[in-house]
């Protein structure tokens, strides 16, 4: 298994403007991408990855997005995997266009190889949330990922902050 280059460090607070995407998108679970017969993120990554407009781009990072969320982590969401809306041809009537919502979120950043850097980093981003001194709770509004370099993600997570009691 890959392991991270850098050591994982904690989350830069951002606040973010609303950004356009547009892309391939399916809807899924975390418990339907456990299992190789029912998984539907890989494949999604495998046909967005082989189209033309993908494969030509030089301008835009790749996203994927996580958003219409049942609920929490255990629900159903949907995945879209996408470029910003003005590099894709205009003329794609098998595209969706979603729009990340504009707030503040946390980003983890990781370096090291595809897919398990990202993977790995998934994992750090549910023990953050799931500790009980968490500052921020999560939106389940839009989250997404966003890949500048073959070797590195940053994954947004859309956050409030909590209450101190």
């Amino acid at each position: 298994m890959s392991e991270l280059k850098e050591e994982p460090c904690m989350p830069v607070l951002v606040t973010q403007e609303g950004i356009g995407v547009e892309g391939l998108f399916v809807r899924t679970s975390n418990r339907a991408e456990q299992d190789v017969n029912t998984q539907k993120i890989a494949p999604l990554w495998l046909g967005f990855m082989q189209r033309s407009d993908v494969q030509s781009n030089t301008c835009s990072p790749i996203y994927g997005c996580y958003f219409d969320y049942e609920s929490d982590v255990n629900g159903e969401f949907n995945v879209l995997l996408g470029l910003m809306e003005e590099q894709i041809e205009p003329t794609n009537l098998e595209l969706t266009k979603l729009n990340l919502e504009a707030g503040e979120y946390l980003r983890f950043r990781a370096k090291g190889e595809m897919p398990e850097v990202v993977i790995k980093l998934w994992g750090e981003v549910w023990q953050y949330f799931n500790d009980e001194n968490c500052s921020y709770s999560r939106r389940y509004l839009t989250d997404y990922e966003c890949y500048t370099a073959t070797d590195g993600v940053d994954i947004y997570i859309g956050v409030n902050r909590k209450l101190v009691v």
